[in-house]
């Protein structure tokens, strides 16, 4: 049986207090092989994987986000509307990865967030221009499931 902590090189033995270093048997979230994580870790998260290769093949097989418009103004601030339609004209109202146009896609095109909108202080900074960038649907599902590739290895759901 391997064991995650022994995959990602921690050392969990005299740095701990004794009776916190023991293993508790549980399952890969990908390839569901039995593994075995710290007890203190196994309580905080809710997906384990076996190494970084199936935690990258579990975020692939994940179906694709859906990206919600409807009341997208309310999270991301006073300013999100205008700062949006801002980006789409710079943008030439044109996807900047596939090149579609709002004429062509027949609807408004999405505007994301190059760094995770969660990541600033203020949504005055999230939503400068810099920060944003036009594209259809199905690049921004893309987009999106390229940061599910940054989750650590044990991710909490």
């Amino acid at each position: 049986m391997s064991s995650s902590s022994d995959q990602m090189g921690f050392d969990f033995g005299e740095r701990c207090p004794a009776g916190e270093n023991e293993q508790i048997a549980t399952c890969c979230a990908h390839c569901r092989l039995e593994i075995e994580v710290p007890d203190w870790y196994a309580g905080q998260a809710q997906l384990h994987f076996c190494d970084a290769s199936c935690r990258r093949a579990w975020t692939e097989a994940m179906p694709s986000l859906e990206v919600c418009l409807g009341e997208t103004s309310k999270r991301r601030g006073a300013n999100w509307e205008l700062q949006a339609l801002k980006a789409r004209t710079r943008d030439g109202f044109t996807c900047q990865i596939c090149g579609v146009s709002e004429e062509e896609l027949g609807r408004q095109l999405d505007v994301h967030h190059k760094i995770p909108y969660r990541s600033f202080s203020s949504n005055v900074e999230a939503n400068k221009l810099e920060h944003l960038i036009s594209v259809c649907p199905s690049c921004h599902s893309k987009l999106e499931a390229e940061l599910r590739h940054d989750l650590p290895l044990f991710a909490r759901y």
